[in-house]
């Protein structure tokens, strides 16, 4: 009889786990309808959103060691509550000593069992105001066009509930105006870097997105909608300790609408070579990221290449469900340096040979 009692003790707990997980998962569904309806939600962001920069500051537009660079990003996420959320980032930026840098991005990110889809264009440059040996400051400018889309027939909605179950078959009485949405958009950004002494350097950026506030209702809203503009700021102090050792300290505060984020963390580099354009490091990384989650980044730098992955460890209130699982990240960057062309030496043959 004991026996019998710890099967069915251990088949309550697994039952009880699973309804909680799916209590949870019909929470964050309805979390997320609800997101995708009012449109009071943040922008899609990175957590090693250094190596997306067009997506962090149109300042860093051109600002790199080389003549092209490419970026590319994929972030997934929530995949242990729903439907996963995931983002894909491609952006290319060029300069050089004689023309303005000029950068393209494309962001693509698909949310949710709405299929809820944001496809974004943005155009970049950027110019110093000052440069020298102690301090540079500089000044970027971004617009493009973003289109969004949802889809409702994998939704379900109070008005379905017909007091006893659930029947797909009865209108969700929700009028949409359109599925799709278009619009442009307008950002800034400002980046100063100053110089303490040779082990310490300071870097303080300030950017601004959706400028032009326009309207993103899918449900023909009057007044209409208007899109948050977000604020971005951060402050980097980066410390030298000798050829191979350094440290990245970041503080970083997002704010858009109600939406409010605070991200503290380090990164440790080790430079393993390091020889004109030959360059071999390692670095890891731990942030934390306020109420929401603590992620882990690691990566390395092959020459023209740095390649980046991230973990998300969930610490919100999203616990039960997701089981601490968050999101996983990987990026690369590809820096394209012109090979210095050596002229040959005129060699001049003396008259009595």
């Amino acid at each position: 009889m004991l026996g019998w009692t710890r099967i069915l003790s251990k088949r309550q707990c697994n039952l009880v786990k699973v309804m909680i997980k799916k209590v949870f998962t019909h929470i964050f569904s309805i979390l997320a309808i609800n997101t995708f309806l009012n449109l009071n939600a943040q922008d899609f962001h990175y957590s090693m959103n250094q190596l997306s920069p067009l997506n962090l500051n149109p300042a860093l537009t051109g600002w790199y060691n080389g003549d092209m660079r490419i970026n590319t990003n994929h972030r997934t996420q929530w995949a242990s509550v729903s439907t996963p959320f995931t983002t894909y980032s491609i952006s290319s930026d060029f300069t050089n000593e004689r023309s303005i840098p000029f950068g393209i991005q494309i962001n693509q990110d698909r949310a949710g069992d709405s299929r809820f889809n944001t496809l974004q264009v943005n155009f970049s440059s950027s110019f110093n105001l000052i440069k020298d040996t102690l301090q540079q400051l500089r000044v970027g400018f971004q617009a493009g066009f973003t289109s969004r889309s949802i889809a409702d027939d994998n939704l379900s909605f109070d008005a379905q509930y017909n007091g006893t179950y659930y029947d797909p078959n009865l209108s969700t009485l929700e009028n949409f105006n359109t599925f799709k949405k278009r619009y442009g958009n307008v950002n800034l950004g400002l980046l100063y870097l100053r110089k303490i002494n040779k082990k310490h350097y300071i870097n303080f950026q300030l950017s601004s997105y959706n400028l032009n506030s326009s309207d993103q209702s899918f449900m023909g809203a009057a007044p209409p909608i208007a899109i948050d503009i977000k604020l971005i700021s951060k402050l980097e102090h980066d410390f030298e300790i000798n050829n191979f050792f350094e440290i990245k300290t970041s503080l970083f505060y997002i704010n858009q609408g109600p939406h409010k984020e605070v991200l503290l963390g380090s990164e440790f580099h080790y430079t393993l070579a390091e020889l004109s354009t030959l360059k071999r490091a390692l670095w890891a990384g731990i942030y934390y990221r306020n109420n929401d989650a603590l992620f882990l980044t690691t990566g390395l730098t092959y020459d023209s290449w740095k390649i980046g992955i991230a973990y998300d460890i969930n610490l919100s209130e999203l616990i039960p469900a997701s089981r601490r699982r968050g999101g996983f990240e990987i990026a690369a960057v590809y820096i394209l340096k012109r090979k210095i062309k050596l002229a040959s030496p005129i060699l001049i043959c003396p008259d009595y040979l």
